[in-house]
This record gives C-alpha cells, sequence and structure tokens, in this order.
C-alpha cells in the first residue's frame, strides 16, 4: 500500500510537470519576459500606489481600461481585475455596457436583457447615433416609456447592492425593484446611484423613462479594486475625442489610473495626427480627474491582407514609436506589448500556436488571456517595487 501511493505521488508529480511543460511550450515563442516591464518614464506613482495599499476614497481603487477590439470582449481587462482584486480586494465588478443590447459583441460574464425591445442604438463607429452617444461608446433607447432590466454577473464575487446607471445628458430613469421606486442619488448630469437591500449576482429593474441607457456600475460594499472596461471595436484616440463630454462622464468612475490601449487601428490608416490626439485625450481626462494617472501601451505586430496573401503591417510599428516617443516626452508610463509580444514577427508566431484569430488582426480567448496574466505581472511588479 506504501509503494503504492508513494506511486500514485510520483505520477502526479510527473503529470503536474509534464502538464506545466505543454502549457509553455502552447505559448507563442519569442516572448521577451525580460522587458516585461512598465516604463514609468520619469512619472512618480507612489502615491497611487499608497492608495492602492491603504484605500481610497470611499475604499476603492479604481482603474479604467479604454481601448478597440482587443479591449472590447473584457478578456484582458478581466484577467488584470481578478489578479489584482486577489491580492488588494475586491470593490466589484465594475462598468457593463448595453453591447449585447445594441448587437455587438460583450464579454461573456454578465448578461443584461430587456423585456421592451430597444428601439434604436448607437455605436462609436456608426455614422448614425440615434440614441445618442456617452462614455461607453455604446448607447440603447428601449421601446416605450418603461421596460424590466434584467442585470445579471456570473462569477462568484461579483454579486453586487450598488448600482449605477449612466444615461443620456439630464435624462434620468426612474427605477424601482418590485415594489416602490428606489431613492437614487444623483451624481452627475449623466449618472444616478441606487443602494440595494442585498447583494445578489441578479436582479430585475423598472427602469421609467425615454432617455438613452450608456451603461451600468455593479459594486459592492468592500473596499478594494474596481476595473472599468470601456472597449470599441475600431476605435482611435480620436473616437473618444469625438465624443461630446468624455472626459467630463469619466468623471464619475473616480480613476485614480487610466490605462488606454490603442493604435491597432490608426496603424491602418494616416496615423500622422496620433501624438496629437494622445495629447488630446490625456489633457481633456486630466482636466477633469486632477492627479489621475496614465498608463500607455503599445500594440502586437498585425498583418495586413493585400492580394489574398498576408503580410506584416508596418504601421503597427510606426504607431508603437509615436507612443514610446510620447511616453519619454511627457513622463506618461508606457507598457511595451510591442516589444514583449515579440516584436518584429511575432504574429507569425502567435498564430503558429494559434493565440491569433485566422484574421491575422485579432486574438483568440487564451490569446487575450495571456496578455492580461503579462500585464497583470507588469503592475505588480510596479505596484510591489513602489511599496
Amino acid at each position: 500500500m506504501y509503494l503504492c501511493g508513494m506511486n500514485a505521488k510520483r505520477i502526479i508529480m510527473i503529470s503536474l510537470l509534464v502538464m506545466s511543460m505543454l502549457s509553455l511550450l502552447a505559448q507563442p515563442q519569442g516572448i521577451n519576459y525580460d522587458a516585461n516591464n512598465i516604463e514609468l518614464n520619469g512619472d512618480d506613482w507612489s502615491e497611487m500606489i499608497k492608495q492602492l495599499n491603504e484605500g481610497s476614497e470611499g475604499g476603492k481603487f479604481t482603474i479604467v481600461h479604454i481601448g478597440d477590439s482587443h479591449v472590447q470582449p473584457g478578456i484582458i481587462s478581466g484577467v488584470v481585475r481578478r489578479e489584482l482584486q486577489a491580492k488588494y480586494g475586491n470593490g466589484g465588478r465594475g462598468l457593463i455596457c448595453p453591447l449585447s443590447l445594441a448587437k455587438t459583441n460583450a464579454p461573456s460574464d454578465y448578461e443584461l436583457k430587456s423585456s421592451s425591445a430597444v428601439s434604436v442604438s448607437s455605436k462609436l463607429l456608426s455614422r448614425s447615433k440615434p440614441a445618442g452617444m456617452g462614455m461607453t461608446g455604446v448607447a440603447v433607447k428601449f421601446a416605450g416609456s418603461n421596460t424590466n432590466l434584467s442585470i445579471r454577473t456570473k462569477q462568484n464575487g461579483d454579486e453586487f447592492n450598488h448600482i449605477t446607471l449612466f444615461y443620456s445628458d439630464n435624462q434620468p430613469f426612474d427605477v424601482s425593484q418590485g415594489g416602490p421606486a428606489l431613492k437614487g442619488t444623483e451624481i452627475s448630469a449623466t449618472a444616478s446611484c441606487f443602494e440595494l437591500d442585498n447583494l445578489s449576482n441578479l436582479v430585475s429593474l423598472r427602469l421609467r423613462g425615454s432617455g438613452a441607457l450608456y451603461g451600468i456600475r455593479l459594486l459592492n460594499g468592500d473596499p478594494g479594486v474596481v476595473m472599468d472596461c470601456i472597449g470599441n471595436n475600431g476605435a482611435t484616440f480620436s473616437s473618444y475625442l469625438r465624443i461630446n463630454g468624455f472626459a467630463e462622464q469619466l468623471k464619475d468612475l473616480n480613476p485614480q489610473l487610466v490605462i488606454i490601449s490603442l493604435g491597432t487601428n490608426e496603424a491602418y490608416g494616416n496615423y500622422s495626427s496620433l501624438e496629437g490626439n494622445i495629447d488630446k485625450l490625456l489633457k481633456s481626462i486630466s482636466q477633469e480627474c486632477p492627479g489621475v494617472k496614465f498608463l500607455l501601451t503599445t500594440p502586437l505586430e498585425t498583418h495586413k491582407k493585400t492580394k489574398g496573401s498576408f503580410s506584416i503591417q508596418t504601421g503597427v510599428a510606426g504607431v508603437r514609436s509615436i507612443i514610446m516617443n510620447y511616453g519619454k516626452a511627457h513622463h506618461i508610463p508606457v507598457w511595451d506589448f510591442y516589444t514583449i509580444g515579440g516584436g518584429q514577427g511575432a504574429a507569425a508566431r502567435w498564430l503558429s500556436v494559434k493565440y491569433m484569430n485566422s484574421d491575422h488582426l485579432h486574438l483568440v480567448s487564451k490569446g487575450y488571456s495571456f496578455v492580461g496574466e503579462l500585464l497583470s505581472d507588469a503592475l505588480l511588479k510596479v505596484f510591489d517595487s513602489e511599496k
């Protein structure tokens, strides 16, 4: 019996070792782990990290992740959120958006359903925006003056009892939950918050009003990290600059750190105005959110399709240089994912292990999860070293 037990333990240990080795082999070759650091470029994160460790106003430490189609599925942000919350506390699921109601791809860890049909919707890159546009880059209006909106989170730890609704300017919703109207607190012209009696992962709210819904923020009563994700297919720096009141609405999230992951879409067009657009966006956010810190990220190499064949999209390297140079010149921290992911030739290597989609542009789920792990590690290095 003792020998059988020892053999069983040895088999388990060998199996775990083999699984670990296979996992490493399955990852793209050429990952520059030594470069997986955040270049602070002379910025001082010590006060922000003090807030993270000691608790900021209300006990919440908010990170807002702004991006394009790489960010919209919420996978990268979700991995970072879970890693940071495991260490610094879980302040809640954070911002969720009516993406599925607007018939575009949405994160899989929450679900929104309405009893009324969506009469009109707006997306960031759509030419017409009949439902208006808010900071989330998506908006929906419901048919009729009221609807039942079901909100469900799917992961343990994402239960909530604090809901903030974001809506069109000065058009708040009257909200009830199976009875008398809930008393809301208006925090701006486009946001009101409501307290529920109990933590839950599923609520049904009765919304009365004719305004548009931009997003919903789900929090709990505990201190800790909140990571709000704003991602839109095809987005560029200039896309967010075109949202009227974007930075002003962002202030309602009270962010301590704003991570901006853009540049891929600029690489497929004329990016001569990129530096100016980065500067305008950061300055507009800083003006509304004094003291906020920024982290810019560079995009991974992609391929472009020409005459039926793929070749390296050289514009990505050009965009990467502009972001890197801007960070150095303006003392803005940068996470150089272009270099970390393998630099030139990375797209082919990510494709070879099926971490990149067959469109040679987007990643698959495990690819985005891997990006989230790398970004989490880089952030934790800085947070731990500054502590």
